[in-house]
């Protein structure tokens, strides 16, 4: 079995592993929490992610095209310049805002409380850094170690939470400083993995500074595209409905991150590696090859979630009794449909970063963020929350089918590769969205939810060998 598959399998595991224990301490947190607590919390991550992005400046992005097959004092000298220019800039930032007074219009505008600021920021601090030393562990073909420390960090905070609410003493303020302490597990995890001699041995690598920005500055509207199809719903929905429905939302679009990262990460992430250092070596043909199975593994693995989701949605929120999230169901109805087409644009992404092909992106990011504001705004006045889910459906199919045009255009033998079964994969992709409304409407009957999620057992098994299967004979 080769390597590659191997890695795909473990990240697999651990990332279903993460969706168990991450959906106690959700469910914890939605079943003690406050429900305005709770949309504070969603605000929460919105501003983290959306802050993340600019403090990092993207620079990784160029980091890692150059990691995959260098040395390692050349590795560790990359690792070396982007946390060095990060923390930097994070430091930068926040001293201006304090020395200009104006936290209080910045905690204003994401809805987040005053009184929460310095802890935000302070996990901010953590967060930055863990992703970059993640994203390192991830390029030198080690996600294995990223999969040990978020099952951990999930573990802590899992057993945090039920401490919490046995002592009743589970509010938002805990549950951060209960976050705090999760990601210090994952930082001691990645810290005791480094090679702290390498780490402090190599040289700053100014191509970063020099080239680096070149790749970074014009990917940063795609970043902020993915912030805006995944934040700027849940903020508006805070100005225009109120936290009550940011926490429905949140609650649902929670469920659709996961899915995601997990799809993403096992997928994309795992194989990207293996992909650079083929295109590193000009060997377009083994290039092509990861990105055909990057797609169809990415793609298959969202329909399946887009199937169980629309089959077991109503079915969970009635046995946990969470009667107060009822509207869920009927937004993961249109939410679930998300990752068959991030998983598009997400391979489409790579293939045109690895391609060296920019410019053209940041016209689509420009072109869906505007798209995506315009209709959240008007969707979300017209439809209530419910309109949100319409607007950002609307803007990942636009998405989707910019960058995947582009690619067909640059790259011919991935579009070659591609046509002999792009009838198959239409074909199956109408079958399970038929399935999928179907499964929302008869989710209230007892008799179909069991004939279908023992359909939908036997077809999952049938798919992971039919994968495997791939895996082994193709490379």
């Amino acid at each position: 079995m080769p390597e590659y598959f191997k890695q795909i399998l473990h990240t697999q595991l651990f990332s279903v592993l993460n969706i168990i224990v991450g959906f106690v301490s959700l469910f914890l947190m939605i079943k003690y929490l406050h429900v305005t607590e709770y949309g504070e919390y969603v605000l929460i991550q919105g501003f983290i992610a959306f802050s993340g992005l600019l403090f990092s400046q993207n620079i990784y992005s160029y980091a890692r095209l150059h990691i995959p097959g260098a040395s390692e004092e050349t590795q560790y000298g990359y690792l070396k310049t982007v946390i060095a220019l990060v923390m930097i800039s994070y430091i930068v930032i926040w001293a201006l805002v304090n020395l200009l007074h104006v936290e209080h219009y910045v905690w204003n505008f994401f809805e987040i409380s005053l009184s929460l600021g310095s802890i935000v920021v302070f996990i901010l601090a953590l967060e930055l850094i863990n992703n970059e030393l993640m994203r390192f562990f991830i390029a030198v073909k080690k996600i294995y170690l990223k999969n040990y420390a978020q099952f951990l960090q999930k573990i802590v905070v899992l057993v945090g939470t039920l401490v919490l609410v046995y002592c009743e003493k589970l509010n938002i303020l805990n549950f951060l400083y209960l976050f705090i302490l999760g990601q210090l597990v994952v930082f001691s995890i990645f810290l005791i993995n480094i090679n702290l001699r390498s780490l402090l041995n190599s040289m700053i690598q100014m191509d970063v500074i020099k080239k680096g920005y070149g790749v970074a500055i014009p990917l940063l509207p795609i970043g902020l595209m993915s912030m805006a199809l995944n934040y700027t719903d849940t903020l508006m929905i805070a100005k225009f409905v109120g936290k009550e429905s940011v926490a429905q939302y949140g609650f649902a679009s929670q469920i659709i991150s996961i899915a995601m990262m997990m799809i993403g990460t096992s997928i994309v992430l795992t194989l990207f590696p293996y992909a650079t250092e083929a295109h590193n070596k000009n060997d377009v043909v083994l290039r092509t090859k990861f990105f055909e199975k990057m797609f169809s593994f990415s793609f298959i693995l969202a329909l399946i979630f887009y199937m169980f989701s629309s089959l077991n949605a109503r079915l969970f929120i009635d046995l946990m009794n969470l009667h107060q999230y009822n509207d869920v169901p009927l937004y993961l109805s249109i939410l679930a449909l998300f990752p068959i087409f991030q998983s598009i644009f997400n391979v489409s992404s790579h293939h045109l970063q690895i391609l060296k092909i920019f410019k053209v992106q940041v016209y689509f990011a420009i072109v869906v963020i505007i798209e995506n504001i315009v209709l959240n705004f008007y969707f979300i006045r017209l439809f209530g929350a419910m309109g949100a889910t319409y607007a950002s459906l609307i803007s990942y199919i636009t998405l989707a089918g910019l960058y995947g045009m582009v690619v067909i255009k640059h790259d011919s033998t991935f579009y070659n590769k591609l046509k002999m079964n792009y009838i198959k994969f239409l074909i199956f992709f109408m079958l399970i969205v038929s399935f999928g409304y179907l499964s929302y409407l008869f989710s209230s009957n007892i008799s179909y939810l069991v004939i279908a999620n023992v359909g939908l057992f036997l077809f999952l098994l049938m798919v992971f060998y039919k994968l495997k299967q791939s895996g082994v004979r193709s490379l």
